[in-house]
């Protein structure tokens, strides 16, 4: 009787948290929310990969895919099993001509496996490396040998050291989500510093041509403290919540 309550408790738990995060709803407000990233990850890769013809990786398929398909010809994705995998950041837009790599980056760590698919002019590997439970060396150690010897990796990922998460801590709050019932659609495992995501690329033999922080998420703030907020963001950037980082090898 114990381990049936266990059982249905747990699973209305999992039912719940499938529904918050990986809904209809929960990705129509992903993507409104994401907007400005994808329109700042587009302008990065216009930048440094301007050729329309060149060959790009999207890891994880999500709607940035559509967005890069609607400028580069030659697309392709990679991540879990498109028809086993409805994590939260999925595409809501049809992406039949996009081919796909079946690939568990949690796996990255065993070399024999790495699929030989490359090379690549550009990888774009967005929003994907706080949900890994992996040290992230075996991940762009992975993706630095898919690249071709000029290509390009731009990467985005949380601030770990942002104002909100200082705040928060200072009260006693934890200012890092918790571990998810859903294991295919896993919160942020593990965020990142600028030093530290430096530092580990330059470990694989990547080299840094670009860093930046950005806030891209809607204030919810309103009035004079979203302007005291704005202020303090712009006097000290390494406190807004996400960073890019272009690397090449």
């Amino acid at each position: 009787m114990v381990r049936q309550q266990a059982e249905y408790i747990l699973t209305r738990m999992l039912e719940a948290e499938k529904l918050l995060t990986c809904g209809e709803d929960s990705r129509q407000s992903y993507l409104s929310m994401h907007g400005a990233r994808f329109a700042e990850i587009m302008r990065l890769c216009r930048t440094y990969v301007p050729d329309p013809s060149a060959r790009v990786l999207d890891i994880g398929r999500s709607e940035l895919t559509a967005h890069l398909a609607g400028f580069y010809g030659n697309v392709r994705t990679l991540g879990l099993d498109p028809g086993t995998d409805d994590g939260g950041h999925r595409e809501l837009t049809a992406l039949h001509a996009v081919p796909h790599i079946t690939f568990d980056l949690l796996r990255a760590d065993r070399l024999s496996e790495w699929p030989d698919c490359g090379p690549f002019d550009l990888i774009v590997f967005s929003e994907v490396l706080e949900h890994l439970s992996i040290a992230p060396e075996y991940t762009l150690a992975f993706l630095r040998s898919l690249l071709t010897d000029k290509g390009i990796l731009i990467c985005t990922t949380p601030n770990a050291a942002e104002i909100a998460k200082r705040l928060r801590m200072l009260l006693g709050r934890n200012p890092y989500q918790r571990l998810r019932l859903y294991a295919l659609n896993p919160g942020h495992i593990r965020e990142y510093t600028r030093l530290e995501l430096g530092a580990i690329a330059e470990s694989v033999g990547l080299r840094c041509l670009h860093h930046k922080y950005s806030d891209w998420l809607p204030s919810r703030k309103r009035g004079s403290m979203r302007s005291a907020g704005a202020k303090v963001l712009r006097a000290y950037p390494a406190f807004r919540r996400f960073q890019s980082i272009v690397l090449t090898r």
